[in-house]
């Protein structure tokens, strides 16, 4: 068994990744969501994480890709309460002590850094407690594997991407009258006991403009494999970073079960020359479009015309998306969350890899 719930984070990332078989299943979790989803997927991750059983070790990671508030808030909120971090065999979290050499996002990361401090031995366990990077150069690119099979290739970020973060990391903390990489604690609240239309080619066409986030280019981002099938989890990573890793792994194109689309969509994140590199029937998106309108049409667009009749998985359906809904056939699939008893549609998807 191998599958993915893309859990209604709103504009943001949760996923839930399952793998084993019947009686010895195993779970990976990557982000939880902004400080809007708590009241909802908190309840839902909690209810998740109750069913595994008791003791600790419940899931074998749980892996905060970087610091944007639409992927960590919901990962303070659910380790508010530090007796919760023996849950999770093995945390990554690149934190300010991470960024560079011999240095002990901003403000939610420093919550997060305090947080873990309660427990370093689960924290970047995999490595050691250090920064979890890709090594400059073309050597091999860092493996994991989980308890249970599931083997994580390491694509992002580079130890000079997260450098890079550092200025604006201790500026956001500055700004909210935090010194950076001294831990802060989490907020009351957060604690818990298109104009063109659809023209598939056109857009398909569109200049592409890269991502100028640091944030972004720090994500992790990894390789899920298990029983003969991969998932390809993005997060909001680079697509210039992508490429070059999967370059290091050979010429390709690669082939994946299924794609977590890079920043929910974004068009300045998901190039065409990433996107030649890669094979994938399925696309996962997750987002609900608040604030930054995920997914761009340009982004699907490219994605249909490089791939071979994607389907793609949504977790939210949204105004944003009724054009791909609509289109839908000879040149891609669409997969919708189940529909309630008043014709809406629920939030969250279940992607079957194997």
């Amino acid at each position: 068994m191998f599958h993915v719930d893309l859990l209604p984070a709103q504009r943001g990332d949760c996923l839930w990744i399952t793998y084993g078989e019947p009686g010895d299943l195993h779970h990976v979790i990557v982000d939880a969501g902004p400080a809007a989803t708590i009241p909802t997927l908190m309840a839902e991750l909690e209810g998740r994480l109750v069913g595994l059983g008791s003791g600790g070790n419940r899931v074998e990671l749980l892996a905060m890709s970087h610091v944007d508030l639409d992927h960590i808030e919901g990962v303070v909120s659910l380790l508010s309460d530090t007796r919760r971090l023996k849950l999770f065999r093995d945390i990554w979290f690149n934190g300010f002590e991470h960024l560079a050499p011999h240095t002990l996002g901003g403000p939610a990361g420093e919550m997060l850094t305090r947080i873990l401090e309660n427990d370093r031995g689960r924290w970047n366990k995999a490595f050691g407690g250090k920064a979890v990077v890709v090594p400059d150069g073309d050597g091999d690119l860092p493996t994991h594997t989980l308890a249970g099979g599931l083997k994580l290739t390491l694509l992002s970020p580079t130890p000079g991407d997260l450098e890079k973060l550092i200025p604006e990391w201790e500026e956001d903390c500055r700004k909210a009258g935090l010194i950076a990489g001294k831990g802060a604690d989490p907020p009351p609240s957060a604690r818990r006991s298109g104009i063109l239309g659809w023209n598939i080619d056109l857009l398909a066409s569109a200049p592409y403009s890269r991502d100028k986030s640091k944030p972004n280019r720090s994500s992790i981002a990894f390789i899920a494999t298990y029983d003969g099938k991969s998932l390809l989890c993005t997060a909001d990573a680079h697509s210039e970073v992508l490429e070059k890793s999967l370059e290091r792994l050979g010429p390709g194109p690669h082939k994946f079960t299924a794609v977590k689309a890079c920043h929910h969509g974004s068009k300045f994140n998901l190039r065409t020359q990433l996107l030649e590199r890669i094979r994938s029937k399925h696309w996962l998106i997750s987002t609900n479009g608040a604030q930054t309108k995920h997914p761009h049409p340009e982004t699907l667009a490219r994605i249909i015309t490089t791939q071979q009749k994607p389907t793609f998985h949504l977790n939210y359906v949204t105004d944003l998306v009724q054009d791909l809904i609509g289109d839908a056939g000879a040149r891609y699939t669409v997969k919708l969350p189940p529909k309630r008893g008043d014709g809406t549609y629920e939030a969250g998807i279940r992607v079957k890899l194997g």
